[in-house]
């Protein structure tokens, strides 16, 4: 289905602009989407919760003196939203209605975004595609054959759609640059600490932070202004509205191991087109060995599942495996690596740790650094299924999937997803992955802009949809 309606086509400020000039309120915006959500989610399953009557109400007694006049919104089902259910994808977590906002959550809203609903995420964020037992596969809108990634990919499916232009993503390892890369969107991922707190407690985690997805750069770029903590250690940047005339020394990796070919042409792509712009390009080695931080990554991600474990035996007074409250996937994972010792864990976090200085040192010989997005262009709808049973080979295997971004999570850096090319042998979408300093967001959103201007993503995005609708409907 191809969006056709009034709104069809305009990013999240185009909306907001006709609110405040009153030719069109938040209200008709509102139903549109809504109704663009109960036409497309059947087909590609990419939310889990809707408030609809909430969503109505607040756009009945809009305030469109807000920068974004109550445009509507989503979130990821992975943060808490005062009166909405947060499952993380999990039967464990059905009965999980948090009662408040987060400080984040609450700094969207005074943005003037009206949130919908949540979108869809694979149990507790683990495996590579957008899959649970509760909700089902995410489908991606391109190719139904494929996935969306993970763990954003029920936002990226709902942006790469048209249901909505831009929608709230958390990225601990790169889901949200994962799942933009496969459906030809945006993807930002902040540095560590620099948005407004989306945890509970007010903190900020080792690797996760929140942002977004979208259509176009100037959005996620005016709503990172808006949820910026400005009283954060790193300086405010504020709203960054266009290209830099700055040139940039911009390093560049030759990927080792096995990547697909799509992945390979676009970043030579890249790498020339940013040279044609007159950027510096330089070779340089990707600072992380992927062994070694597989096995680190391993160790941290069974610091999460030991909670977990803990908390679902204690609940259920059961082994997590007879449970029947989380997957198999998640439950034998649990159990595999509950026999990692103190010190492996404790050797792992100071790993992870020192790739701060890692890519701090590499960063400051170049100003932007260039890798793929994954070494796979986009897995298949059945790849890393939930009912899948954790071993050695599996756990790798998704490593890889996140050896360029996962490392950067830990660094605290900047990073982006930037569509750049339309794979030859997947026919699916590629994006390019920019990394910055810690506190360069600016630099990254100047690039962006630049990158948007001179390949017209959006443009490439609409003519693979009506190709995929056109498919469908002869079929």
């Amino acid at each position: 289905m191809i969006i056709s309606d009034q709104f069809a086509g305009l990013d999240t400020i185009d909306l907001a602009n006709l609110v405040t000039s009153r030719e069109t309120t938040a209200l008709e915006i509102t139903d549109a989407v809504i109704n663009r959500i109960e036409a497309l989610n059947p087909v590609l399953n990419f939310m889990t919760s809707c408030d609809f009557e909430r969503a109505r109400d607040r756009a009945k007694n809009a305030n469109a003196a807000t920068p974004f006049a109550c445009v509507p919104f989503l979130m990821k089902d992975m943060i808490d939203v005062g009166g909405l259910p947060r499952t993380d994808g999990s039967k464990l977590m059905l009965q999980n209605l948090p009662q408040q906002n987060v400080a984040y959550v609450d700094a969207i809203e005074d943005a003037g975004l009206n949130i919908l609903g949540l979108t869809n995420v694979p149990e507790f964020a683990a495996g590579i595609t957008t899959d649970n037992a509760v909700f089902g596969a995410t489908i991606n809108p391109l190719n139904p054959e494929y996935s969306v990634f993970s763990s954003s990919g029920g936002s990226a499916a709902a942006v790469a759609s048209g249901v909505i232009s831009m929608a709230h993503g958390t990225d601990g390892a790169g889901s949200n640059r994962l799942p933009a890369s496969a459906t030809g969107i945006f993807g930002m991922k902040p540095s560590r600490g620099r948005m407004r707190s989306g945890e509970a407690g007010g903190g900020h985690d080792i690797a996760k932070t929140n942002h977004v997805l979208s259509r176009t750069v100037r959005e996620s770029a005016l709503l990172f202004s808006l949820t910026e903590d400005k009283t954060g250690v790193l300086r405010p940047i504020g709203y960054v509205a266009g290209p830099c005339a700055d040139r940039l020394r911009i390093g560049y990796i030759s990927p080792t191991g096995p990547i697909d070919d799509d992945v390979t042409t676009t970043l030579t792509r890249t790498r020339d087109l940013l040279s044609s712009m007159g950027h510096v390009l330089v070779k340089v080695k990707f600072p992380v060995n992927p062994d070694e931080f597989t096995s680190a990554y391993t160790a941290f991600f069974s610091t999460r599942l030991t909670l977990l474990r803990q908390m679902v035996e204690a609940s259920a007074g059961k082994p997590i495996g007879d449970s029947g409250l989380v997957t198999p996937f998640v439950a034998s994972g649990a159990e595999a690596l509950r026999d990692l010792s103190q010190s492996q864990i404790e050797r792992a976090l100071l790993y992870l740790q020192s790739l701060q200085d890692v890519f701090g040192q590499l960063l400051q010989k170049v100003d932007i650094l260039l890798t793929p997005v994954s070494p796979v262009a986009c897995p298949k709808l059945d790849q890393g299924a939930w009912n899948r049973t954790w071993n050695e080979d599996l756990a790798a295997e998704m490593v890889t999937h996140l050896q360029y971004t996962a490392p950067v999570n830990f660094a605290g850096c900047p990073a982006m997803s930037m569509p750049c090319a339309i794979g030859s042998y997947t026919g699916m979408p590629v994006g390019s992955h920019l990394i910055a300093p810690v506190g360069e967001e600016k630099r990254l959103f100047n690039l962006a802009y630049e990158l948007e201007a001179e390949l017209k993503p959006m443009a490439n995005l609409e003519n693979m949809l009506k190709r995929r609708w056109a498919t469908d409907q002869k079929s």
